[in-house]
């Protein structure tokens, strides 16, 4: 029969051996689970024909709202003899978008070639008025032909020719139209004349703020499918034929980098740089983490627009600045739309130069509504929600020799911003939550088994010590005992 010390030395270092144990076993579930997983997620990402992912990306499980805020001109015969503009937001006008692909094909494995279709339907119920509202709206394509006529770019007719034109077509540089005749579109005999010298961006004899993007494959995209990489899934290899553009001063402002903006590769940590190509923006930008969510039970990783991605110093030193570049968080598009001096900023000139806002009567920025914003689920890399949200403006200059202009006060202004509201569906939701709770157990498990193996090797480790000391001490005292009796040595040669 053992000993009581040797009983407890014996468990002590048999607890000790689960410990490691343990350790190890955490270490192999964790390398296992964590392969398991990783070919788990790669399976359903990657776009084929048998793969969730496809079907999410052909028809996405989620409600889409476009949400349009027009800027009303209600003081315009002051703004056009020389007064700042006063602007009166009307809106929401909502319209429920839906999201198609058209003419799908695999042209091998690894890459689809598809046109995105993005159709809108006018929501009133969510709206703040009717299609049949009357705003004054600044006539842009008046405005495009002015500007075009200052720049030189319209050097076959200089500004008297011009201005017999907009006097026998009695045009004005504010117009009374409804919201939609903006957005369907309204006739007008500039844009049959800007349509003959500029095929390629005006779109058909009527103007309207989609220029004919409504409903119709006006672009064509070439992605990975994600197969040997779900890193790749959903990335860009070509827009419209082409690998980059020409429409900016540096390769790498040319670049078509990231997705289309519908679908995003996995695995998202807080350092991401989520990149995405917008045609109406004409290039690609970065969305960056901007804090820990929680969206209808699922956590997310919210990622927003760099309030630096517009500053002036950035668009110059990156080959964005080609033109007018009018100070920070704006950026001229004119390049892409035919030389007219076209801004795309974020609403209100949010994170833009305060004499933008000061210019004009009626704007206040606010980041809680004007925010480009996204709710990552960040292992799946899928949009829970979010809301992307633009600012259109046109730049106005004064010139003496057309009338239409002739009085007012250099001036950015803006015509429209829009907020396009997306929100996964619950059922969607929940299976993401679901997908979230097993990655979540996947690292906890190891990570508790660790903790029990470091723990139950420290706690042995002390008593194991602190029975060693103990025998030791018994031993030393037993063996003075002895000592004394046997009177070998005396209490002053004891050292202690």
């Amino acid at each position: 029969m053992l000993p009581a010390f040797s009983f407890v030395r014996c468990s002590i270092v048999l607890i000790i051996i689960l410990g490691v144990f343990l350790l190890i076993s955490a270490i192999g579930s964790y390398l296992f689970s964590q392969s398991l997983m990783n070919k788990k997620i790669h399976e359903n990402v990657k776009l084929t024909n048998e793969s969730k992912a496809f079907k999410f990306w052909l028809n996405p499980p989620a409600s889409i709202y476009r949400k349009y805020f027009f800027f009303d001109i209600v003081n315009s015969e002051q703004f056009l003899n020389g007064a700042k503009p006063k602007l009166v937001q009307r809106g929401p006008y909502t319209y429920k978008e839906k999201w198609e692909k058209g003419n799908v094909n695999f042209i091998d494995e690894e890459h689809i070639e598809y046109a995105p279709i993005s159709t809108l339907y006018f929501e009133p119920s969510m709206s703040v008025g009717n299609e049949s509202d009357l705003i004054s709206f600044l006539n842009i394509p008046a405005a495009s032909m002015i500007d075009q006529i200052i720049s030189g770019k319209f050097d076959f007719f200089g500004a008297s020719f011009a201005n017999t034109i907009l006097n026998h077509l009695e045009t004005k540089l504010v117009i009374k139209r409804t919201i939609k005749e903006l957005i369907s579109g309204y006739d007008d005999p500039l844009m049959d004349l800007a349509s003959d010298y500029m095929p390629d961006i005006i779109k058909g004899e009527k103007f309207n703020l989609m220029n004919g993007k409504n409903g119709t494959e006006w672009q064509k995209f070439v992605i990975n499918s994600g197969v040997y990489d779900p890193l790749n899934v959903g990335k860009i290899v070509s827009w419209n034929g082409l690998k980059k553009l020409n429409y900016w001063n540096s390769e790498k402002a040319n670049q078509i980098s990231g997705t289309d903006g519908t679908f995003y590769p996995p695995y998202l940590n807080r350092s991401s740089i989520i990149e995405s190509y917008s045609p109406e923006m004409c290039r690609s930008y970065g969305l960056q983490y901007l804090r820990d969510n929680q969206i209808n039970g699922v956590k997310t990783y919210d990622f927003h627009f760099p309030s630096d991605l517009f500053s002036a110093s950035k668009l110059e030193q990156e080959g964005f600045c080609d033109g007018k570049c009018l100070g920070n968080g704006v950026l001229n598009i004119s390049n892409c739309y035919g030389g007219v001096s076209g801004f795309i900023s974020q609403p209100h000139f949010l994170n833009a130069d305060e004499k933008f806002v000061k210019s004009i009567k009626g704007l206040e920025p606010n980041k809680d509504i004007h925010d480009f914003l996204i709710h990552f689920e960040p292992t799946t890399g899928v949009p829970v929600a979010g809301n992307v949200r633009f600012q259109i403006n046109f730049y106005l200059e004064p010139n003496k020799d057309i009338d239409l202009v002739k009085n007012i006060q250099p001036v950015l202004l803006p015509v429209i911003w829009f907020d396009e509201e997306i929100k996964l569906d619950l059922q969607t939701t929940e299976e993401l939550s679901k997908v979230a709770f097993y990655v979540r157990l996947v690292t906890i498990i190891p990570v508790s088994m660790v903790s029990t193996g470091i723990l139950l090797i420290l706690v042995s480790s002390f008593f194991l010590l602190r029975n060693s000391r103990n025998k030791l001490n018994k031993n030393v005292k037993k063996k003075i005992y002895l000592a004394e009796e046997a009177k070998l040595f005396t209490n002053d040669q004891i050292d202690f």
